[in-house]
């Protein structure tokens, strides 16, 4: 019973880019920059992450989570987590999008839960 009522922690991304282009002929987007998780609530326990990189609004592409926050993550408040990504992933149809957004989900339970999603940065199309 306890666990019914458990509050989803309060978190914001931000990432700051330094590449962030969809190559349409190629079929590839890649990003790259400064993505940091900040817990603005209470001290939180992560488990189970993954990223997603938005194009457009509707186009979801899964993207690695960065390497150090592939371990359960204990978060005290007001702490952030931040790592340095670059990612090049091929895609199955050309991506033309003007923007795109980083979001952090967990599937603790077998659900994707959204955590924190980044604001949108301009998406470079080549």
């Amino acid at each position: 019973m306890l666990g019914l009522f458990k509050k989803a922690p309060k978190l914001e991304a931000t990432f700051a880019p330094r590449t962030a282009v969809a190559r349409e002929l190629a079929k590839e987007v890649e990003v790259a920059g400064e993505l940091v998780l900040r817990n603005v609530g209470k001290e939180v326990e992560l488990r189970d992450l993954e990223t997603v990189l938005i194009c457009g609004g509707t186009r979801r592409i899964d993207i690695d989570l960065p390497a150090a926050w592939r371990a359960p993550q204990r978060i005290a408040a007001g702490a952030e987590l931040r790592a340095t990504v670059s990612w090049k992933v091929p895609v199955v149809a050309p991506v033309r999008a003007p923007a795109a957004a980083i979001q952090v989900n967990t599937t603790t339970g077998g659900k994707i839960t959204p955590l924190a999603v980044t604001e949108r940065f301009p998406l470079a199309n080549e």
